[in-house]
């Protein structure tokens, strides 16, 4: 027996390649390489542009007795709207951050003049100091835990208990009594804390001390408040406004 191949489909198979032998000088690959493309290629418009040429260069160049899957073309152009919707999601959030961080330096302004708490050890007690308002941040909650204030001798003048605080900030005053009765004297005194979890473990513990915002400044690192007698430190660092 003989097999003749048929006619219409030499025929179609020599369509084709003519085709794609004309398709191929100018493929949008070779125009993106080509040193006129410029940059725009490099967008994602410009990388979108050159997905659907090239789609629709394999659509009409593709082989009429094996088409391409539709369930392919569908799969191809999800995944350029999803990299093309991740962009679009990354500039909008640039720009959410942005804004944020100006609005942050305008909120700020509200804290001028204000005292407010941030980690430190140490504080100063005045003259004409009457209540002080300290803190202590936890890092996890607590059993128990235990704010003093130590003298420039090392002697505990004042002691405060928490009994199962939770993790973040708890504050309190000290009206600068001693344990007998009479008042501290000004000088510079130190915060130490500590905590116990219900197992018995320490709990990390950081002593909040008072400081008072002489300014608002911003540099590389975004809004800094200027604190009186204390390194400049972001909004975030301040724990409590009082």
């Amino acid at each position: 027996m003989i097999l003749e191949t048929p006619v219409t489909a030499i025929a179609a198979n020599d369509s084709y390649a003519a085709r794609l032998a004309q398709a191929r000088p100018t493929s949008p690959v070779q125009s993106a390489a080509s040193p006129t493309a410029g940059n725009a290629t490099d967008t994602a418009a410009g990388t979108e542009d050159r997905f659907l040429k090239l789609l629709v260069a394999q659509m009409r160049n593709q082989e009429p007795l094996n088409p391409m899957d539709n369930a392919q073309v569908t799969t191809q152009l999800a995944q350029i709207n999803t990299v093309r919707g991740i962009e679009t999601l990354n500039a909008s959030v640039a720009k959410l951050v942005e804004r944020g961080d100006r609005a942050s330096a305008l909120d700020s302004v509200g804290a001028l003049g204000r005292q407010v708490l941030v980690a430190g050890d140490r504080f100063d007690r005045g003259d004409d100091a009457t209540s002080i308002r300290l803190g202590v941040e936890l890092a996890a909650p607590a059993r128990r835990a235990l704010a003093e204030v130590v003298d420039a001798a090392g002697t505990v003048v004042f002691s405060r208990s928490f009994v199962a605080p939770g993790a973040g900030v708890s504050t309190f005053d000290w009206n600068g009594a001693l344990p007998d009765g009479s008042a501290a004297p000004a000088g510079t005194y130190r915060l130490r804390g500590s905590a116990l979890s219900d197992s018995g473990q320490n709990v990390a513990a950081t002593a909040l001390a008072p400081a008072r915002v002489g300014g608002v400044a911003q540099d590389a690192s975004g809004v800094r408040l200027e604190l009186s007698g204390r390194p400049a430190a972001a909004p975030a660092a301040v724990k409590a406004i009082l």
